[in-house]
């Protein structure tokens, strides 16, 4: 299937953020299978505000209206982690393919219930790591492919930066803040990806000093099995930073930017034996690869939908280390 003969698949947004904004739409619009179609916010004023800013057709005062909308095929979902649930499987029970914000919900129980109704109604999920579809990573996958790494042995990565104001959701333990579901989360979903694995036990700490309770900061060690180790951490109130190490018996990958590269080139450091390789990757936009990727998924329910996930076994691993961080204990993972 060529990307000339698929039809479009026709958007709506959920949520007027900042992402939804300035990265979904405008891949949305870039898109040559894609059409953005509507978007939807608490109130009819903002929707249609956000409308004439994103340049959407129709706006809609509700989400349920916008999730009623018959020519609407697929929603991004792009609310607070603590409405994910509710709105991922109303979209699902209305037809619609579901591109959910990460994290895809606060626990496991809740994120199998996402995946069960979309099963159910026939779409396609997928939890939006964006930066897995940057082609910095087919860089990596291939210098490991090649064995210039070796065994990978470590792999370390987070992901920080402030967040100053008291009054965002990613306070609230209601809406589903904290480090964990919003920055640290990605390092351990990096993690998962290098390994093609899932962890078994994982050790965690995290600083919860914030009004209600949820973590401003935490850090993670994950047990792969088989030697295979990682440490991920995440925060939202110190320097901006962005890191990954890729580490085996024969040697290492480094990438500055691994989450947010920007659009201009970015590099790849891959070091083995004498050699000292840094290879240079064009800009990319790796939110337009994602909604192509996603489209055709759509189009195509074949197509595997890898390099994305519907986010349940994430969600396994998040829970885990929560319960880490608040027994003071290892713990398991739990399986599916």
């Amino acid at each position: 299937m060529t990307q000339e003969s698929v039809q479009k698949v026709r958007w709506g947004i959920l949520g007027c953020g900042q992402i939804a904004t300035h990265a979904v739409s405008p891949s949305i619009r870039w898109s040559e299978i894609a059409d953005l179609v509507a978007v939807a916010s608490r109130t009819e004023a903002t929707a249609a505000t956000k409308a004439a800013e994103i340049q959407a057709p129709r706006s809609y005062g509700n989400y349920a209206a916008l999730l009623a909308d018959p020519e609407i095929d697929a929603v991004y979902i792009g609310l607070p982690n603590g409405l994910h649930e509710e709105w991922a499987i109303r979209a699902a029970e209305a037809g619609k393919h579901v591109l959910c914000e990460k994290s895809l919900t606060l626990n496991a129980a809740s994120a199998l219930r996402v995946v069960q109704a979309c099963e159910k109604a026939g779409v396609r999920l997928m939890e939006a790591y964006m930066y897995r579809h940057h082609p910095q990573w087919d860089v990596v996958r291939s210098a490991i492919r090649d064995g210039k790494l070796g065994d990978v042995r470590i792999v370390r990565a987070g992901l920080c930066g402030q967040l100053t104001d008291t009054e965002n959701h990613r306070w609230s333990a209601l809406l589903g803040g904290g480090a964990l579901y919003d920055v640290t989360c990605y390092g351990l979903n990096l993690a998962r990806m290098i390994y093609n694995a899932e962890p078994l036990t994982v050790v965690a700490l995290a600083d919860r000093n914030t009004r209600e309770q949820v973590d401003r900061t935490s850090v993670a060690l994950l047990d792969f099995g088989h030697g295979r180790l990682a440490q991920v951490s995440g925060s939202l109130s110190t320097y901006n930073h962005q890191f990954c190490e890729i580490e085996g018996n024969r040697g290492r990958i480094t990438l500055p930017h691994p989450f947010i590269p920007g659009w201009e080139k970015t590099h790849v450091v891959v070091e083995y034996g004498m050699n000292r390789d840094v290879i240079e990757v064009s800009g990319a936009n790796h939110f337009f690869h994602m909604i192509e990727h996603f489209s055709l998924c759509v189009v195509d329910k074949a197509r595997p939908l890898e390099p994305g996930e519907d986010g349940l076994r994430q969600s396994l691993v998040n829970e885990a280390i929560e319960q880490s961080w608040l027994s003071g204990k290892l713990a398991e993972v739990a399986d599916l």
